[in-house]
């Protein structure tokens, strides 16, 4: 089973709790306790990155899915957002870490059928 780091869990679970309601600040507070500051630092430009691009995440979820219309479900978006924001805006990540991380949490999350989409 791969390794999938701090960071990412962090901001993927600060992100479900944000899409759920909870306040972006708050949600990182408490997601990011305890974490070394290097992750923190990677879990709060993910999670700020992909609240500040969603539209275009979205328009890019598309146009690589190659459907017009894409409609997924929330713990599938934020695992294809987050995929999607890493690969575009983060250059220091390598490509097949943010794939495979993305990839890894959906099935660990019991999304197999989403996995091959992200």
């Amino acid at each position: 089973m791969a390794i999938i780091s701090a960071a990412r869990k962090a901001a993927f679970e600060a992100l479900r709790r944000i899409h759920g309601g909870g306040l972006s600040d708050v949600a990182l507070l408490e997601e990011c306790r305890g974490l070394e500051a290097r992750d923190a630092g990677l879990a709060h430009t993910i999670v700020y990155g992909v609240l500040r691009h969603q539209a275009q995440l979205e328009h890019l979820a598309k146009v690589f899915s190659g459907r017009k219309i894409l409609v997924l479900d929330a713990t599938t978006a934020i695992l294809l957002y987050m995929g999607i924001y890493q690969l575009r805006y983060l250059t220091k990540i390598p490509a097949h870490a943010a794939v495979m991380e993305s990839v890894e949490l959906a099935k660990r999350l019991k999304k197999r059928s989403a996995a091959g989409l992200i």
